[in-house]
């Protein structure tokens, strides 16, 4: 079944505009990054149904959840989220265990292997089911908001930095768990970070944010080490092969389909190499040159 999340449509607010035109297949983790101030959390809450002046359209796995104005839209808890922002959010007045207890309550009926005391014991809440949510650190609240994120049995899961309270070793053990049961129960993932190595980790796709609009997209890992300049343009991988060496100028001629391109790099002659095009402007070439790993041949 297709896991294709549609968001069009666009918010304005007094000093901020989001302008998004996004269709993805979520059978692959998909990661968001920017920098403060980039939309990451407010295009989340567009998923969730929580920004009620987006005009536009969202949908997923074919499932239609906003088409219009606030009128034509399915609440939140309706859509088969979990959620879980930097904050937590959780219950206010209420224990650990209680806005545990909420989260099933409201889940649906379907098999699944985390069950509560599977959750409490791996993120290290056993000790902490009696205590007020307002009692609990910042590390704690995210670590309890994810369980109950996860108990809701969610198809779709939304996260916005949710270890950044965490110290190392436990920011370590949630990316594995996550990493581990997310795929084991099926549930798609859209995960906001700043931290460039739990993005690599837990996710296989990749946009960049910027002003409220998709900058780049790609592969995470690409995206990831790309120079910054590229981050700003959708970009692409191209193969070309070495046809020239000048040693007096310093330049490697490239043959890129019926076109050549000089580059400064050191390069052996018939040497396959992929560069990074960039979609915006293609008869540009990213700076960044990478040897085309070899193929076995049978």
């Amino acid at each position: 079944m297709s896991r294709q999340l549609v968001i069009e449509g666009s918010l304005q607010r007094a000093r901020f505009k989001l302008e998004i035109d996004l269709r993805i297949d979520l059978s692959d983790a998909l990661g968001i990054l920017g920098a403060t101030g980039a939309g990451k959390t407010t295009l989340l809450r567009v998923i969730a149904g929580l920004e009620r002046n987006f005009f536009g359209r969202v949908e997923f796995c074919g499932d239609l959840w906003h088409d219009g104005n606030q009128f034509d839209r399915v609440p939140t808890h309706q859509r088969g989220l979990g959620v879980v922002f930097q904050d937590s959010r959780l219950l206010p007045g209420r224990t650990v265990e209680s806005n545990l207890a909420f989260a099933m309550r409201r889940a649906p009926t379907r098999d699944t292997k985390l069950a509560c005391e599977t959750l409490t014991e791996a993120l290290d809440l056993n000790h902490l089911l009696t205590q007020p949510a307002e009692m609990l650190s910042g590390g704690e609240r995210q670590r309890a908001a994810l369980a109950r994120a996860l108990l809701a049995r969610p198809r779709l899961l939304l996260l916005d930095e949710p270890l950044s309270a965490n110290d190392a070793d436990h920011r370590q053990q949630l990316i594995a768990r996550l990493a581990e049961w997310l795929p084991a129960e099926d549930i798609s993932l859209v995960y906001v970070s700043h931290a460039a190595n739990e993005l690599a980790q837990l996710t296989q796709q990749l946009i960049v944010l910027e002003r409220g609009a998709v900058m780049a997209r790609g592969e995470t890992e690409g995206l990831l080490d790309a120079p910054s300049a590229l981050r700003n343009r959708e970009v692409k991988p191209v193969t070309a092969v070495v046809t020239a060496i000048d040693l007096a100028c310093g330049t490697t001629t490239l043959q890129l389909a019926d076109e050549h391109h000089g580059v400064v790099s050191e390069l052996a002659l018939g040497e396959r190499v992929v560069l990074q095009r960039e979609v915006a402007d293609a008869s540009d070439l990213g700076a960044s040159l990478q040897p085309e790993p070899e193929k076995n041949q049978d």
